[in-house]
């Protein structure tokens, strides 16, 4: 790395009767004074493009980039949170505090920050039941002692005060309309007297209309903050760049537009109308059970989306701070607590009150979050960001300056690919004086692919680097996280492209010339594992002796295939980008090795798909079969046995959003480990359809349709009760019919096909 030099209750309606759009326009308790303000302050900035632009080319301040503390359990975990923020490098904590625990408790943490030279912004949280007691006479002289005595208690120790916690959030926050903004104006006399400045009132997630609303009444009581706050979260768009589909709808998110980077100019316009100019997000994250909803590797995907979230951030220039939180915590913080326990979220979430810091500080475990966290820290503090270059298209490339260097931010969306030399000229690529990961790991060079986890790329500052008019990712080609040591290299000449995941140049290099087109093995015989509308060979792995690759290649295409797949990708890269899209959400399949295809895209049967082997002759099918024949068991597993691990493995692929559309048994091999534990792996995907989300029960029921329906009716039923038992739904009569449909069709497309042969043959 390089140093420079120098609460609201919602309204009751029932299913029936909930106006779809409720939310936004009557988002709390039915308060005359909330509503008009509401609406007045949202006047100007819900339609599409009403929200100026802004451009950002000032100087980040080093305090840009903060982190969310508790107070620490002793003085071992003191200790250990200073150590951590040291090294984060960073300048700005918030810390909650709430009458649950001491200023002694306290004041260890608080010493040991300011000796670091490191802002403290105190976030006094007004216990839950006395929340929601506000604005009872008992509450309030309560919660106006207890901010008083901490002010007069840490006035050495802070730089700022925040009042306010996830107010749109009742459950979490406690108050009612009229119990916050009692506490407010409890507070604001002090907080103003105290000479601090006020921050606030902590809105949670992007829902403007609680902004607009709060900020017009408290302007009108003349006891606005000096700088308000919001909670800018992201994860509810699943990757930072994505579109927010909860504001509409999925169907409506590209109709409104609204990002990450459009969210945060609403809110500071929001706060500049009403006559506060500062911004600070004081609390953002992505939850791991979140991302672990569709997505693998979460910790790694979320360590992706803190250096993506902030250099966006960056980018708006709107905020003066970010803060991430929490440090510790099991689902989100930069270390996991150790514990392996749920955290009681029954009652308030780590948004609202970062309670304290959990589990024991020598268990601490730090995640890869933590790595770029730090990295981020360390490359935006006291830079100046210049310019988004690019961020469209599914690219994003940011360039910033800091001392006598330039460097830009390059990454995908998720499971993009960009290739280098389609963004920057040879001429830029030679001149870069260093690469750094992620996680700040100094990269030999350039990767001659981005992907969704962030690079740097530094020049010199005097360096005039630009890039091409057409940037943006490879069209239609998905990717997984390559794998520890893994990536992906480029294969291309006047006839042939292509993809090869490797764990270095020369080894592509070396399964290239073994497997790119005119050099592989043709099949034969011994290695034919299908003929058919593809065909399927193994050919030896030239990496590692003993060890096969499975290829397969169309050997024909129906003449109707031809034209309506002609604007399709290859079948080559559909299986790819099926595979790849399997191995992004954690579901079991021989892992991609490369894809291969003709540069004319009318040559459509000029394509190779290279994968692993599965190493397993076993199949859904061999153990269907061996039931249908009347066999109590198969592998040593009875039917009822079977089905119930082969039932949660499909309940597992559904809920990561796929719909697979070839879930035949002979495309659902099976392994059986020492345990008995049955584990299932996916073939045959270039049909596969992906979602972020489950899709609908009919298109799930179809899935399984074609996986059981060589079962009698008897299993079918016992099956397909198992799934949808899980749900609480049932197998009814209609769904038993299309069943035996199904099973109709099945049975002359057979009969077709015998027909078809004796009149070829």
């Amino acid at each position: 790395m390089f140093v420079d030099s120098g609460s609201i209750k919602p309204i009751t309606y029932s299913n029936k009767t909930k106006p779809r759009f409720v939310n936004l326009i009557c988002p709390g308790r039915l308060d005359v004074e909330f509503l008009f303000q509401a609406v007045k302050g949202l006047r100007f900035g819900l339609g599409g493009n009403a929200v100026p632009a802004t451009m950002n080319q000032q100087k980040i301040p080093n305090t840009f980039v903060g982190v969310c503390l508790a107070v620490p359990r002793d003085e071992a975990a003191t200790r250990k949170a200073l150590e951590l923020v040291e090294e984060l490098g960073i300048k700005a904590v918030r810390v909650d505090f709430s009458e649950s625990y001491t200023a002694e408790a306290m004041m260890p943490l608080l010493q040991g920050l300011k000796e670091a030279g490191v802002g403290v912004l105190l976030h006094l949280v007004q216990p839950l039941q006395q929340a929601k007691q506000m604005p009872a006479a008992d509450a309030v002289d309560v919660w106006s002692g207890f901010v008083k005595t901490s002010l007069n208690t840490f006035a050495d120790y802070i730089e700022a005060v925040e009042i306010g916690t996830t107010i749109n959030r009742a459950k979490w926050a406690g108050y009612s309309l009229s119990g916050f903004i009692t506490a407010w104006q409890e507070a604001y006399p002090l907080v103003k007297q105290s000479g601090f400045p006020l921050v606030g009132p902590n809105v949670t997630d992007f829902e403007p209309q609680y902004n607009a609303g709060l900020l017009g009444m408290l302007k009108r009581r003349h006891c606005l903050p000096d700088i308000h706050s919001n909670n800018m979260f992201a994860e509810r768009a699943i990757e930072p760049e994505a579109l927010d589909r909860k504001i509409f709808g999925e169907s409506f998110k590209r109709l409104h537009g609204y990002d990450l980077i459009k969210k945060l100019r609403l809110v500071a316009l929001i706060g500049q109308r009403s006559g506060v100019s500062k911004n600070w997000s004081t609390c953002a994250f992505w939850t791991l059970p979140r991302i672990q909803r569709i997505l693998a590797s979460s910790e790694e995907q979320m360590a992706d989306y803190i250096a993506r979230y902030y250099v966006l951030c960056a980018s708006e220039g709107s905020f003066e701070r970010f803060y991430w939180g929490p440090l510790v915590s099991g689902r989100e913080g930069l270390l996991d607590d150790g514990t392996d326990l749920p955290e009681d979220r029954t009652i308030r979430d780590v948004v609202a009150y970062y309670r304290e810091l959990p589990g024991e500080s020598s268990q601490w475990r730090r995640r890869a979050a933590f790595q770029a966290f730090k990295t981020i820290q360390s490359m935006l503090s006291s830079a100046h960001y210049l310019q988004r270059l690019c961020g469209q298209e599914g690219l994003e490339v940011h360039a910033l300056e800091k001392g006598d260097k330039c460097f830009h931010v390059v990454w995908t969306k998720n499971g993009g690919l960009a290739r280098s030399t389609d963004i920057y000229s040879k001429a830029d690529l030679d001149a870069v004086e260093s690469v750094y990961s992620r996680d700040g790991e100094r990269l030999p060079n350039s990767p001659e692919y981005f992907s969704e986890s962030p690079v740097y790329l530094v020049w010199a500052r005097s360096t005039l680097i630009e890039i091409s008019s057409t940037a943006g990712t490879v069209p239609q080609v998905i990717v997984a996280r390559p794998g520890a040591g893994y990536g992906y290299f480029n294969y291309n000449t006047d006839v042939w492209r292509g993809v090869v995941r490797a764990r270095s140049r020369e080894e592509a290099d070396t399964l290239i010339d073994t497997l790119k087109p005119n050099a592989i093995t043709a099949v034969s015989s011994e290695t034919s594992l299908r003929n058919a509308r593809n065909a399927i060979w193994t050919v030896d792995d030239p990496l590692t002796e003993g060890d096969l690759l499975v290829v397969k290649k169309p050997a024909r295409i129906a003449w109707h295939k031809r034209i309506l797949d002609r604007r399709k990708p290859s079948k080559a890269l559909r299986s790819w980008n099926g595979t790849s899209e399997l191995m992004r959400r954690g579901i079991e399949t021989p892992k991609v090795v490369a894809y291969f295809e003709h540069q004319d895209s009318t040559q459509q049967l000029d394509n190779w798909y290279i994968c692993e082997h599965a190493n397993t002759r076993l199949s859904v099918r061999g153990f269907f079969s061996a039931y249908a024949r009347g066999e109590k068991t198969a592998g040593g597993f009875t039917f009822e046995e079977f089905s119930e691990q082969l039932v949660e493995f499909i309940r597992a692929l559904h809920w990561k959003g796929v719909y697979f559309r070839d879930l035949s048994g002979g495309n659902v091999l099976v392994r059986i480990e020492d345990d008995r534990r049955l584990v299932f792996s996916l073939i045959d995907t270039a049909r596969a359809r992906f979602a972020n989300q489950r899709f609908s029960r009919s298109k799930r029921i179809a899935d399984l349709k074609r996986l059981v329906h060589k079962l009698n009716s008897g299993r079918q039923k016992y099956v397909m009760e198992a799934y949808l038992g899980k749900e609480g739904a049932k197998f009814t009569a209609y769904q038993r019919f299309t069943f035996k449909l199904y099973a109709l069709k099945a049975r002359l497309k057979r009969i077709k096909r015998k027909a078809r042969k004796k009149i070829v043959g």
